[in-house]
């Protein structure tokens, strides 16, 4: 398949520039007003984009880890894991985590049930057996959503530092030290998002796709951003994120009762988390060392929702962080995010602007605007191959080029949908299906605690 990727990606750069079909297009678009200020304003947002993308290479290729701090530093750690209708995965997380390399007497864990209908419950209470008095089990007796059992692990957690970790995902055997480490060296930070990777890569051709793009978004994005101001990263993913405790409390009940356009704002709760930490001038940097492996989507529905629920946050936040990245909200240099921030807010518009645009030509004049737009896919890739090629040392790079093309023909409608319909802030993805194993007993009006 790799062979088949580098064929077709040639192929369609050949047979583009031979028969100089960027030259057509350009015609095409110049012989009309309105094609000439496309192509000036895209020439212009495109050349911003470039210089954009090599400044963000400079900072992530400057970056470096944390070095894990020694253990009489280690503070006292609460780990908050929501989970909904995950079954026995949600028993491989909670082992994951009692079993890593973290001294026990600073370490508890806080695993919510929102309200699963499988047997989810049954498999928490079996962690709680194996494990002992490390692990603290609730039940709430409905589903709220992510952020509500959040919000009852931070209540009830005794940590200097709230970790997060998602009930389908395992992390490293020293990522909980890892994670913690930037806040041990620097008192300024209040946040760290921990490092990402797919963990069902071998589910099919989205999670390998996917597994490419995480390289992406956080061995570059967010390790640029974490060089920015001394730590700018916007967004901790719940699969592993590390917060200040003092950061976290005073904030805690707005965090909750969050709104967006007089609905509650559910979903994207750890951007939420992550912008109102910010917002009171703390750093929040990026864990490269901190691993953990996440399931991805593996169909296109599935993915389809996940990323519309990451778009609408996204788009959510972006207005939530206009509101004081312009002020001086922090004493060190603000110029690099507020650069960032005006990239990534024009970001939300202009290029799927463009790309609906070029699209739509596409349809009209194949032989032209088709050609040219999967010839400039390929190349657009060759900076997600060159980078995850020379990060991972891995052919599999060259599914940068399959989820360039994925992304621009099967994904196109998300982002614009997404800002459509922004104020319907639902999780789409927790409303999974149970599982065809025994069913739980009914669920007590109070929530249940269980500890060992």
């Amino acid at each position: 398949m790799k062979a088949a990727i580098v064929l077709f990606a040639a192929l369609a750069t050949y047979v583009a520039v031979h028969n100089g079909v960027a030259r057509t297009a350009a015609d095409v678009l110049w012989s009309s007003t309105t094609g000439r200020i496309f192509i000036l304003v895209g020439g212009a947002y495109g050349s911003a984009v470039t210089i954009f993308s090599f400044w963000r290479l400079a900072l992530a290729l400057r970056y470096k880890p944390v070095p894990n701090v020694a253990d009489s530093r280690l503070p006292k750690l609460t780990v908050v894991v929501p989970s909904y209708n995950e079954g026995k995965l949600v028993y491989e997380t909670l082992r994951n985590i009692a079993l890593s390399h973290y001294p026990r007497e600073r370490l508890e864990i806080f695993v919510i049930d929102d309200g699963s209908v499988d047997d989810t419950w049954q498999y928490i209470r079996r962690a709680v057996r194996d494990f002992g008095p490390r692990i603290h089990a609730q039940r709430l007796p409905e589903n709220r959503g992510k952020r509500h059992a959040l919000y009852e692990g931070f209540k009830r957690g005794t940590g200097d530092v709230f970790i997060t970790v998602d009930s389908d995902s395992l992390i490293a055997r020293d990522a909980l030290r890892s994670v913690v480490s930037p806040m041990v060296v620097d008192p300024s930070v209040g946040a760290v998002a921990g490092n990402v990777r797919v963990l069902n890569r071998r589910g099919g051709i989205i999670p390998r796709m996917l597994a490419v793009r995480y390289v992406m978004t956080f061995d570059y994005k967010r390790a640029s951003q974490s060089m920015m101001g001394g730590g700018g990263v916007l967004c901790c993913a719940g699969a592993l994120a590390a917060y200040r405790r003092s950061a976290v409390m005073p904030i805690l009940d707005q965090w909750l009762n969050q709104t967006w356009r007089g609905s509650p704002a559910r979903a994207g709760e750890d951007h939420a988390m992550t912008n109102f930490i910010l917002r009171q001038g703390l750093k929040v940097r990026f864990q490269r060392t901190a691993r953990v492996l996440t399931n991805s989507p593996t169909t296109y529905p599935k993915l389809c929702k996940m990323f519309t629920r990451w778009a609408r946050s996204n788009v959510r936040e972006t207005f939530h962080t206009g509101e004081y990245i312009f002020s001086n909200y922090r004493k060190e240099s603000k110029l690099g995010m507020r650069f960032n921030y005006v990239m990534s807010a024009v970001g939300q518009v202009l290029p799927y602007f463009f790309l609906l645009t070029v699209l739509a030509l596409a349809v009209a004049m194949p032989t032209i605007f088709g050609l040219k737009l999967v010839a400039s896919c390929a190349a657009g890739s060759l900076f997600t191959v060159l980078f995850f090629g020379i990060r991972e040392r891995s052919s599999e790079a060259l599914l940068g080029v399959c989820y360039g093309m994925y992304a621009t023909f099967a994904l196109f409608w998300v982002h614009p949908y997404a800002i459509l319909t922004c104020d319907r802030s639902v999780w789409l993805t927790r409303n999974k299906k149970p599982t065809s194993l025994p069913a739980i007993e009914p669920m007590s009006a109070q929530p249940q605690l269980v500890t060992a």
